[in-house]
């Protein structure tokens, strides 16, 4: 027999605003995800509602492939999120917590009939080797 230790964690206030004007759908995905994840993860900064130029700086960074202003990203809408994952209160860039965080947000959104489309898997076909941007910290609703 072993003994298991079951972590709580829940966003800070910073994370809680950065959500702010985020679909309620993906919101309510990750208010259940924090509540079940065996790893701590809160809402990067830039990481919910994104302005043109915010999404801009982003593309001229590489960061992200839409433009702002031509192309709109999911963030401007508010259709999607960027994670960063937290080990002792630091941010880490750790790709398996990153994964173990996208499997937990897969479950707690089906769990609620919510359709998340993750950066890991823009194909969701469950191979990371197809990915043409690699973007393991974003999530978002899929299209109706």
């Amino acid at each position: 027999m072993f003994n298991m230790v079951i972590m709580s964690f829940a966003f800070s206030d910073r994370s809680k605003r950065r959500m702010d004007g985020v679909d309620s759908r993906l919101v309510k995905v990750l208010m259940l995800a924090i509540e079940r994840t065996p790893i701590d993860f809160g809402v990067a900064w830039m990481g919910g509602v994104r302005t043109p130029e915010e999404q801009n700086e982003l593309f001229k960074l590489g960061n992200s492939q839409k433009d702002g202003y031509t192309k709109l990203s999911k963030h401007q809408l508010g259709n999607a999120i960027d994670l960063n994952i937290f080990v002792k209160g630091k941010v880490v860039d750790d790709r398996e917590m990153l994964c173990v965080v996208a499997g937990v947000m897969f479950t707690c959104a089906k769990a609620i009939g919510v359709d998340i489309r993750w950066g890991g898997m823009w194909k969701n076909r469950g191979d990371m080797r197809t990915n043409n941007f690699d973007d393991l910290y974003h999530f978002e609703l899929c299209e109706n």
